[in-house]
């Protein structure tokens, strides 16, 4: 049996999920809690030298959910299915939708601002988000947001809505949410760490012997969606590729699972969230690594990737010009040189061979390309990152990458 060990600071935040997943699942593991007093003389030893990290059978592993995602996983947690798998992480994508509408309210320094946020979230961002979990249930009709027992999806629910209690109200109004919160917590295993845990702050998947027809529908630009496009261009796979335009959006929208794009269809089965489908595509297709510890490092990777197009989308979301100067130099000279940085030191382990796993290419090299495409020299110097530079050039090099690079349709962003 592997020997498990995660490594966390005393206080649920980013290792909480980990934690309940290995409840959830039985899972002995050595429950590793650093004082923040203990982290500035331990900082060095961890992996991007931040936690949370998984030490399996002594190697370690970074980013808090490629680790939730490997647990379930590996323990079953995580669907049993290519598409229960994409369900789960449809369910995921949405979490990260809120989790990243509380996190502006911590950054946010000035209080005027901070208060717009909170206001914001309360009367529109939070209410929208959980009427997506409520639609999720509503359709798969068991109580649980995949399949008919609880699993990873439903403890990532459980987790977010339990740390931000501010939220409690809110799920009032979504009956099912509600509902399904209180089954992870009547959970026999959960109940009994929720009673007993310390007081704090706050498969193998194979493409289908028929191929299933797709549709993949998103407005004309590459953004949120282009990702999905380079995957089915890479694998050879014929697909629809819908172009919505801002005109007709109003129309199409009732006509999404959760009123937002991309959204694929698999024979006609709608399903959204960005992240949970390219991640099922490259599953499907066979970009995602070999077996569980290859996957968790592509997860690992895309969860750095993730930081980075956060980071570059507020700065180009930012209207105000004075703010929108401070962001990209902050991208300039802090994130960027962090985040690269770290994307560097993974090529390397790799065997600086221009890929991030294996030697072959995966959705973390794929992903890389597509930032590479939406980044400027005056964000980003690329001769200051050769390894990140080399998976650059042997993706964009593939005869299959290069035809839909080629003939994509040309556009801003």
């Amino acid at each position: 049996m592997p020997q498990y060990k995660l490594i966390y600071f005393n206080i649920r935040g980013r290792g909480e999920l980990s934690r309940l997943l290995f409840v959830l699942a039985g899972q002995e593991y050595d429950d590793v809690r650093i004082t923040m007093e203990e982290w500035p003389a331990q900082k060095g030893k961890y992996v991007f030298s931040r936690l949370p990290v998984l030490e399996l059978d002594g190697k370690q592993y970074g980013e808090s959910i490629a680790i939730a995602s490997f647990l379930a996983r590996r323990f079953g947690l995580h669907g049993q299915t290519d598409v229960e798998i994409l369900e789960v992480d449809q369910v995921k994508g949405i979490v990260a939708d809120i989790l990243a509408a509380l996190v502006r309210v911590f950054m946010e320094k000035d209080e005027a601002k901070k208060a717009e946020i909170v206001k914001e979230n309360n009367e529109t961002n939070i209410p929208k988000f959980l009427g997506f979990l409520e639609t999720v249930l509503k359709n798969n009709n068991t109580g649980f947001f995949v399949g008919n027992k609880i699993g990873y999806a439903d403890v990532a629910v459980f987790d977010v809505l339990e740390a931000a209690g501010a939220l409690k109200g809110l799920v009032d109004g979504f009956p099912l949410v509600k509902a399904n919160v209180e089954k992870v917590k009547s959970n026999p295993r959960i109940a009994q760490y929720l009673a007993k845990r310390p007081q704090t702050p706050m498969h193998s998947h194979r493409i289908p012997t028929i191929m299933p027809t797709y549709r993949f529908r998103y407005f004309n630009y590459k953004a949120m969606g282009e990702v999905c496009r380079l995957m089915f261009a890479l694998a050879g796979q014929e697909f629809e590729d819908v172009r919505i335009t801002h005109e007709q959006w109003a129309a199409e929208k009732p006509n999404t699972p959760l009123g937002q794009m991309p959204v694929l269809e698999i024979d006609g089965k709608p399903f959204s969230q960005s992240g949970a489908i390219s991640r099922y595509l490259a599953r499907t297709f066979g970009f995602y690594g070999n077996g569980d510890l290859e996957a968790l490092a592509v997860d690992q990777v895309l969860g750095v990737i993730q930081d980075v197009i956060i980071f570059m989308r507020d700065h180009f979301k930012e209207n105000d010009e004075t703010r929108k100067g401070e962001l990209a130099k902050e991208l300039k000279d802090v994130k960027v040189p962090l985040y690269f940085g770290m994307l560097e030191k993974l090529l390397k382990q790799n065997g600086s061979n221009g890929f991030f796993v294996g030697k072959k290419i995966s959705i973390a090299d794929v992903s890389l390309l597509d930032i590479y495409d939406k980044s400027s020299e005056a964000i980003v110097k690329w001769e200051d990152y050769p390894l990140a530079k080399k998976c650059i050039d042997n993706v964009g090099s593939n005869p299959r990458i290069k035809a839909w690079v080629e003939k994509r349709p040309v556009t801003a962003f």
